[in-house]
C-alpha cells in the first residue's frame, strides 16, 4: 500500500519533495491511489492541499484536519508575527519544524506530519495557500457552493432574497450555497456575481464601459 509521503512523490517530482520524505513520518498506512480528488487545486500549495485530503478522505480524518488547519489559519495575520516567521527564508528549517510541532500539537497526525514535510522542504510559505486550496475541496466534497455577490449599495432583504433565489435556482442536486454579499461603489448600480471560478459582471460600470468601447469604434 501506498503511504502518503509516496503520494506527495508522486504529486512532486521535484527534489524538495524527495528530501521532505526522508523525515521519515508517514501520513498513513493505506492505499491513495483510488481516492478522486473532488475539485481541482493548482500550483504547489494546490499539490500539498490534494495529497493531505486523500490521505485524510482515506484515514476517515478529514473534519480534524480542517479544524487544525483552520486554527492554523485563524493566527496567520497580515504583518504579524507569525506570518511573518512562515515567510521568513532566514530562519532555519529545525526552528521552522519545532514551531509548527508545538503549534499544532495535540492535533491531527496527518496535520503534524504536513507542516513537517512543509517545513522540511522549505515550503511553510505556501501555508495559507495549502489552507485556502484545503478549504476548496473540503467545499467541493460537501457540496458547497460559493457565491459573492458585489453591488454599489448594500443589499436589502428583498434583493438579497432574489440574488439567492436566482442563484439557487442553476444549483445541481444536492448541492447548497453559501452567499456573502460586498459593497463596491465604483459599480455605480447593479451587480457582479462569483460563482467558484466563474465571474458575471451586471454593473452598470461594465456597461458604460461597454458603450464608451462602441463609440470609439469608426462608424
Amino acid at each position: 500500500p501506498a503511504s502518503f509521503n509516496e503520494t506527495m512523490l508522486r504529486l512532486f517530482p521535484s527534489r524538495f519533495a524527495r528530501a521532505a520524505v526522508t523525515n521519515g513520518r508517514r501520513f498513513m498506512a493505506t492505499d491513495t491511489s483510488r481516492a478522486t480528488l473532488p475539485a481541482e487545486t493548482h500550483g504547489v500549495a494546490g499539490r500539498y492541499a490534494s495529497a493531505l485530503w486523500l490521505a485524510a478522505s482515506k484515514n476517515n480524518t478529514l473534519d480534524a484536519v480542517e479544524k487544525d488547519l483552520d486554527q492554523v489559519a485563524s493566527a496567520i495575520v497580515p504583518g504579524e508575527t507569525f506570518e511573518r516567521f512562515l515567510m521568513d527564508p532566514t530562519i532555519s528549517k529545525k526552528e521552522k519544524a519545532a514551531t509548527m510541532a508545538e503549534a499544532c500539537s495535540g492535533g491531527a497526525e496527518l496535520s503534524q506530519s504536513l507542516f513537517d514535510i512543509m517545513s522540511d522542504a522549505g515550503r511553510l510559505s505556501e501555508t495559507s495557500a495549502t489552507i485556502t486550496a484545503f478549504k476548496k475541496l473540503m467545499a467541493a466534497h460537501r457540496k458547497e457552493v460559493s457565491a459573492v455577490v458585489t453591488a454599489a449599495h448594500e443589499l436589502d432583504s428583498e434583493e438579497l432574497a432574489m440574488a439567492k433565489d436566482a442563484i439557487t435556482a442553476r444549483l445541481k442536486e444536492g448541492e447548497t450555497l453559501t452567499l456573502t454579499t460586498a459593497v463596491d461603489e465604483k459599480l455605480i448600480g447593479g451587480v457582479t456575481i462569483a460563482i467558484g471560478d466563474k465571474f458575471v459582471d451586471l454593473s452598470i460600470a461594465r456597461q458604460i464601459k461597454d458603450i464608451e468601447k462602441l463609440l470609439e469604434e469608426p462608424m
